[in-house]
C-alpha cells in the first residue's frame, strides 16, 4: 500500500489528534501535526447550566435534550476541524479512527472533499493509544 502524503486522525468528542505518516525503509511512523482538545465536551451539564431551579426530582428531560444537543454540536465541531485539516494538508489519503457509537454520524457530516480522500476508517477510540501502535489498527 502506498502511503505517501497520508494523514491519520484519531478523535473522539473530547479530543482530536492529527499525524502524518513518515515512511522509511524498515517501517512507518507517525509524526504529530496537531492536537485539539474540546474543553466543552469535558464539562458536566451542571457546570454549563448555572440555574437548576425548576428541576424536580426525577425530571431529567431537559438535561437529556441538552446532552444530546451538546453531542451534536461537538460532532459538528470535530467534523469541521477534520474538513479544515484536509483542506489545509491536502493529503492523498486519510485514515480516521472515531468511536463506533458516533462514527456513522460523523461520516454523514464530513465534506465531500474529505470523503474523497478518506480511505480507511476504524470504529474505535484510539485517542489514548500510543502513537507507535495507532497504525497497526488500520491494517
Amino acid at each position: 500500500m502506498r502511503i505517501e502524503n497520508t494523514i491519520v486522525i484519531v478523535a473522539d468528542l473530547g479530543e482530536l489528534k492529527v499525524y502524518k505518516i513518515k515512511a522509511n525503509e524498515k517501517s512507518n511512523s507517525l509524526e504529530p501535526i496537531n492536537n485539539i482538545a474540546y474543553i466543552d465536551a469535558h464539562k458536566k451539564i451542571s457546570e454549563i447550566v448555572s440555574d437548576s431551579s425548576g428541576n424536580f426530582a426525577g425530571s431529567n428531560g431537559e438535561n437529556y435534550n441538552l446532552e444530546n444537543e451538546r453531542k451534536k454540536r461537538s460532532l459538528k465541531e470535530v467534523a469541521n476541524d477534520i474538513n479544515a485539516i484536509v483542506e489545509n494538508e491536502k493529503p492523498k489519503q486519510l485514515f480516521l479512527a472515531f468511536p463506533q457509537e458516533s462514527l456513522s454520524k460523523l461520516l454523514d457530516i464530513l465534506s465531500q472533499n474529505t470523503k474523497t480522500v478518506l480511505t480507511k476508517t476504524v470504529s474505535s477510540n484510539l485517542v489514548k493509544t500510543d502513537k507507535n501502535k495507532v497504525l497497526s489498527h488500520f491494517k
